[in-house]
């Protein structure tokens, strides 16, 4: 006899095979949907590892195409064609810009609102840039067409100025470099950086060099430089300049620029080591040397004017002098013009004895006038030492540049005091220390040049004309990225 089959006990059986499918199908559909989540994140990923490549590759093309043009760019920022061709402001957004993106910058097309820009693609804006010639050849050069026409890559790039350093009358550009991959402002990679440009030149002027080396030793010895006009100095400004062939090291503000010819050349001590302006380093960063002139055997021989001693207040004429002491309590006035047409007018002192501590040497020249005092002198004795205290060298108000001393030792000079020293001096065989409580203002070149106490250094603006600059060199400064 068969057993009774249970209704019910079929029931759930095939309830049990339902929900067992059920689970199957949901089991499989999750694993459909977790592959299909998975392929597109890594889609995703892949889209955007490409989309970082091209826009780094531009990136590295644009700043590439910067040096390559550089020589043609560089015409743009001098100091004969800055203004014609920009003007500066305060920050604001271009009429040129595109919808999106857009960057306040301090510079403009000149006479207009235009902001500087240069773009492979018009979802950037309208481009607008000065027209250009080659520094070396004058071969014109259109950098709006030669820009877009580039081959830069897969992603679309902008330019555009926002700001322009002035350094000795010519302005070194800082541009923001845009790179975007497509046309959708919420898709893709945008990156942005910040490259910052050095004028490079055969030479530049400076007020401060040092052959050797330069040393500005404490925060003290602060540079800064002025205009002088009419017998008075202007405010101070931060167009200062160190150069040396050798090693340039500060612990003091330089309010101005600073160039050595060797790199690394340049070392900012803490506390106060700073350059408000351009540092430069390497061949070819300045072209200064020192001068070379004869001794006074050479340039005095046969004709002299034989020793003098200033027992009271007196000048002298121009001329060849061996050995002229200065006795105390005395002053000694030179007020001989020197002109480039009449080198006779120039004083040649085998030795400058300072005879006291009140002794003086005197320079009455018209202030802001064409008179100018030359003085060569080979030996220089203040109580035996090779110095010279600011209140024995006396410049009155005469621009600093009325006094131009060669001193054409081999022994170290020492400048100090607690007076303020004016004058253009050279010392092409010897170290020159400035040291006291003192100012110096004007100009010194010397073999090596070394500054400590509390001594501070003012540069007067105009003595040397700066080579005007020939290239630029640009730096990636920063860079950020961000997935649109």
């Amino acid at each position: 006899m068969k057993p009774k089959r249970d209704s019910k006990e079929g029931g759930y059986v095939l309830i049990g095979v339902l929900i067992m499918t059920a689970l199957t199908l949901l089991v499989t559909s999750g694993m459909l949907d977790f592959s299909a989540s998975n392929a597109k994140t890594r889609a995703i990923v892949t889209t955007q590892a490409e989309n970082y490549y091209e826009v780094e590759e531009t990136l590295n093309r644009v700043v590439a195409w910067l040096q390559t043009n550089s020589k043609y760019l560089i015409t743009a920022f001098n100091s004969a064609n800055f203004s014609s061709n920009f003007d500066l402001g305060s920050p604001s957004t271009g009429a040129n810009e595109g919808q999106h993106f857009s960057v306040p910058t301090m510079v403009k097309m000149a006479g207009t609102n235009d902001s500087v820009l240069l773009s492979n693609n018009s979802f950037f804006g309208v481009s607008a840039f000065p027209p250009t010639e080659h520094i070396d050849t004058s071969v014109s050069f259109d950098a709006v067409n030669e820009f877009s026409s580039a081959n830069l890559g897969p992603a679309n790039a902008r330019v555009i100025l926002i700001w322009a350093r002035e350094s000795d009358g010519n302005y070194e550009p800082i541009f923001r470099i845009d790179v975007v991959t497509g046309n959708n402002p919420d898709r893709g990679v945008h990156s942005y950086s910040y490259v910052y440009s050095t004028l490079q030149g055969a030479g530049s002027g400076a007020g401060f060099y040092g052959q050797n080396f330069v040393s500005l030793q404490t925060p003290n010895n602060e540079c800064t430089s002025y205009q002088y006009s009419g017998g008075s100095k202007g405010a101070p400004r931060s167009n200062c300049g160190i150069a040396s062939d050798g090693a340039i090291t500060t612990r003091a503000k330089i309010n101005g620029s600073a160039r050595s010819l060797i790199d690394p050349g340049i070392t900012l001590h803490s506390p106060g080591g700073e350059v408000s302006g351009t540092t430069c380093e390497g061949s070819g960063c300045h072209g200064i040397s020192l001068p070379a002139p004869q001794d006074w055997n050479t340039e005095c021989a046969g004709s002299t004017l034989g020793d003098k001693v200033i027992s009271s207040n007196q000048s002298l004429p121009a001329g060849c002098y061996t050995d002229v002491t200065i006795n105390n309590n005395k002053t000694l006035t030179l007020n001989d013009y020197a002109s480039p047409s009449d080198p006779t007018k120039r004083y040649y002192f085998r030795t400058l004895n300072y005879g006291g501590n009140n002794a003086e040497l005197a320079i009455a020249a018209v202030p802001g006038s064409t008179d100018k005092v030359v003085l060569y002198v080979e030996n220089v004795s203040a109580n035996g030492n090779s110095h010279i205290n600011g209140k024995k060298l006396v410049n009155g108000n005469s621009h600093p540049d009325q006094f131009e001393m060669y001193y054409t030792g081999a022994n170290a000079l020492t400048l100090n005091g607690n007076v303020n020293m004016s004058a253009v001096l050279y010392s092409p065989y010897a170290q020159v220390n400035v040291l006291g409580t003192f100012d110096y203002f004007g100009v010194l070149h010397a073999l090596a040049l070394d500054v400590g106490g509390t001594a501070t250094l003012n540069e007067q603006e105009g003595v040397f004309s700066s080579t005007p600059p020939n290239d630029l060199t640009f730096k990636l400064k920063k860079t950020s990225q961000r997935y649109r």
